[in-house]
């Protein structure tokens, strides 16, 4: 009997004490399921950083120290003349146009940008015929190829956008539309996506892209149309309505964006320092908000500088980028350049600020009746291909040192003669 009872208290015991294991282990699960969901959403931190970042996790809270940063390439004005796309078409080997040749030489360059914007001077309508000045129209070929040169950002607000009417631009728009990972500005479908943030996240910094410009050409968008296009010569509205419609898109990309970014075209063009209405407009863009502007328009250069914008911060004027390509035949039309702006956001306070704008130097190269026009990196430049040049017959300025000198009386310290 007595042995009967101590094997009765044994299995109690056993029992009681695998009831006890059970709990613990059911306890132990449910703790690791809860700190899961705290790290996952974001109460506590305990895991690697990304590159530049760093992370402690203090009473259940997180704060990231460190920096992120991120490159920014601007080019100018991307004007298609006949010479352009006649080269490329007998360039083709599949009856198309073949335009690789143009960009060649600063493929690598753009290829070390985090992100590139590119003014699209000329609007691209797949289904009218390429045309030249006065009233473009470049052939859908070409987006390919800029896409492949590796640029992310199209303004499309340009005084050529309605050189083949509203069925044009909406062809355009149509054909950027059907490109994946690429952001267009300046031109919508309408006024309700025109005041919707085209943005898009580098490295942890997001930038924003709106486009305006002064005017197009005496063109006009139709008074029943809906086309999204802010031009400051547009009759519908007043100046100031214009303004108010230029401020409400900038606010909106500022409450979404990190860094702000103005593409501004300007009306008045072969000049090579800023006017007076493009310092007023300049004014109202950085009281709005706006981190960098990219100037295009005048078809030559104009100097970079810093200036204060609305909030206090230090932004970035490039006042004019000058032409990307063209066949225009002055000195100050075959001179351009990309700016490499270089941008960091600092983690534990969350603000982001320009840290350095300068300007890479490009030359529009062609020889006689506009044969072999491509783009030649001012580093790569010789007083052979100046001396081959078409312009060089007319203006002895034209030499390599008359180009170099150019530069850096315009740039100075922003100058960078080659990217790194």
């Amino acid at each position: 009997m007595k042995e009967h009872k101590s094997i009765s208290r044994s299995k109690t015991f056993l029992i009681v004490f695998n009831c006890f294991l059970a709990l613990a282990i059911v306890v132990s699960g449910m703790m690791i399921v809860i700190d899961r969901s705290r790290i996952k959403n974001g109460v506590a931190y305990t895991g690697g950083s990304p590159a530049g970042e760093t992370a402690t996790a203090q009473d259940s809270t997180s704060k990231l120290t460190g920096t992120r940063t991120a490159r920014l390439m601007c080019a100018g004005d991307n004007l298609i003349h006949r010479s352009i796309y006649k080269q490329a078409k007998a360039r083709s080997q599949d009856g198309g146009y073949d335009f690789s040749y143009d960009y060649a030489m600063i493929k690598d360059i753009i290829g070390k940008a985090d992100i590139a914007f590119l003014n699209q001077e000329t609007v691209i309508d797949p289904e009218k015929e390429p045309s030249s000045y006065p009233l473009f129209n470049s052939p859908p070929e070409l987006l390919d190829t800029m896409i492949d040169v590796g640029f992310d950002v199209y303004n499309q607000a340009t005084n050529h956008v309605m050189d083949k009417q509203l069925s044009g631009a909406l062809n355009d728009l149509k054909l950027f539309h059907s490109k994946k990972d690429i952001i267009l500005t300046g031109l919508y479908e309408n006024n309700e996506e025109m005041l919707k943030p085209q943005t898009k996240d580098v490295n942890g910094i997001t930038f924003s892209f709106v486009g305006f410009t002064q005017y197009l050409n005496g063109l006009t968008v139709p008074s029943d149309s809906d086309l999204g296009l802010v031009y400051l010569t547009d009759k519908r509205k007043t100046q100031d309505e214009l303004y108010a419609t230029m401020k409400k898109m900038i606010e909106t990309a500022r409450a979404a964006s990190d860094v702000v970014c103005v593409s501004m075209h300007w009306q008045e063009e072969n000049i090579t320092k800023p006017n007076d209405s493009e310092k007023e407009i300049v004014d109202k863009l950085l009281e709005y908000g706006a981190d960098i502007i990219i100037g295009t328009g005048p078809h030559a250069l104009q100097p970079i500088e810093y200036m204060q914008n609305g909030d206090g911060e230090q932004a970035l004027v490039i006042w004019s980028l000058g032409n990307f390509i063209s066949c225009q035949d002055s000195m100050v039309n075959l001179l351009g350049g990309i700016a490499d702006v270089k941008v960091s956001k600092d983690l534990a306070t969350g603000k982001t600020k320009v840290d350095s704008g300068k300007l890479i130097p490009t030359i529009t190269q062609y020889g006689g009746s506009y044969s072999n026009v491509h783009v030649v990196p001012l580093s790569d430049y010789t007083e052979e291909l100046a001396r081959a040049h078409s312009c060089s017959g007319r203006n002895s300025s034209f030499t390599l040192t008359g180009i170099k000198k150019f530069y850096e009386d315009m740039y100075g310290d922003k100058l960078e003669l080659k990217a790194e």
